[in-house]
């Protein structure tokens, strides 16, 4: 699958790379969507900016995506 992966904050602005990524394994608890519709909203702009670093650690590199719609494909 693609995703959008962050590798390392940035205060200034937003250094993406766009790559193919494994598909995710389905945990207990985990669902798996086949995304359809993305958004941006100002969550991503603050995990970018390691803006949420010392409430919420994210292991670098990161899937980015809080915001999304599509179809479940397992549970």
């Amino acid at each position: 699958m693609k995703a959008a992966v962050l590798d390392k904050y940035d205060k200034n602005g937003c250094e993406l790379r766009i790559d193919k990524v494994a598909t995710p394994l389905v945990g207990n608890d985990d669902v798996l969507i086949k995304v359809k519709y993305a958004g941006v909203n100002p969550l991503d702009n603050m995990i970018i900016r390691g803006e949420v670093k010392l409430i919420t650690p994210y292991n670098l590199p990161l899937v980015l995506g809080n915001e999304c719609s599509g179809i479940v494909e397992e549970v």
